[in-house]
């Protein structure tokens, strides 16, 4: 047990060092507001993109590949987004909140979380497995964040000309499919060490700056009157949705390494690059790192508990 509360905690704990390490030069006033603005495009535009080109570079069809727990990913994805669209615009009061808490639900840490907690549990035959499946989940979580974060862009009318241009132009998306694009041609780029280097180096920058950039962003005073809208975004990312979620993967006999995959995508906290792309398209950014904040603490401890709960089940 202890084992596994470790595996939780440093998986978790490295994201709040660096976000307090922000907190700590904006109360300093070592960076301004202007130069935040800065980073966050730098960090979204070249950063992120750049990570995320890697990650679908790097994987490998052949390796670990399950085509029924891959359907089973993107179908949850998709459903878990329809309906918490379904519930958010029931619940939210507000249209600015809306794609923020849609978002916050829906969108997991999968990345981030992933390689470490699979490694410590499984070894090296979850390492593979989730490779592959970050390169299918997280392109289909950054379409889904911009087609919800421009629905909601401070429009009353949703404007799908509107949409496709922000999927068109976005730079995760763009990344993503230039990945692919450079697989299928079968040209290795690694041949070159300088650009397998240079590309390591960013993608690794990428989620450290983010999460500076999340806390030198972060203040309590910006969450006033949001609480509500808080709340029911954590008890959704954390509870609601990897209890539907693993509740159903059990039921139709997943197991080992494959419910371990889905069990860290949906019970994993809110995307840190979701404040960046709130901020970026538009949103509540205040209520987008409130939420990445707070899920972040959250889910050391439900992290924690399902794997203990799964493991005693028999299910691991």
């Amino acid at each position: 047990m202890l084992q596994n509360m470790t595996a939780a905690l440093n998986a978790v704990l490295p994201s709040f060092v660096i976000i307090a390490v922000g907190m700590l030069v904006r109360r300093k006033g070592l960076v301004g507001e202007t130069a935040l603005n800065q980073f966050n495009s730098v960090a979204f535009r070249v950063f992120l993109a750049t990570q995320l080109f890697k990650n679908v570079y790097d994987s490998s069809v052949e390796e670990s590949f399950d085509a029924g727990l891959a359907v089973f990913m993107l179908a949850a994805v998709l459903l878990v987004t329809l309906l918490t669209a379904l519930a958010v615009n029931r619940l939210e009061p507000l249209r600015e909140r809306r794609g923020v808490v849609i978002q916050g639900i829906f969108r997991s840490n999968f990345v981030l979380l992933s390689l470490p907690l699979m490694q410590s549990l499984f070894g090296d035959a979850g390492s593979g497995m989730v490779s592959l499946m970050i390169a299918l989940v997280v392109p289909l979580f950054n379409v889904l964040a911009v087609v919800v974060l421009e629905t909601y862009a401070g429009r009353e009318k949703t404007d799908p000309k509107k949409i496709l241009r922000g999927i068109v132009k976005n730079p995760l998306i763009d990344a993503t499919m230039l990945s692919l694009l450079v697989k299928l041609s079968g040209l290795d780029l690694y041949r070159v060490s300088a650009i397998k280097s240079v590309l390591s180096s960013v993608a690794g920058a990428a989620t450290p700056l983010c999460l500076f950039i999340l806390g030198a962003s972060f203040s309590l005073g910006g969450l006033k009157g949001a609480a509500r809208s808080l709340w029911i975004t954590v008890a959704g990312r954390l509870v609601a949705v990897p209890v539907v979620t693993i509740a159903a993967a059990a039921l139709l006999g997943f197991r080992g390494p494959a419910l371990g995959v889905i069990m860290v995508c949906f019970g994993a906290p809110t995307a840190v690059s979701s404040y960046n792309m709130a901020r970026e398209i538009g949103g509540d950014a205040d209520l987008a790192a409130g939420i990445v904040v707070v899920t972040t603490a959250l889910s050391c401890l439900t992290l924690f508990c399902w794997i203990v709960l799964l493991k005693t089940l028999g299910l691991f």
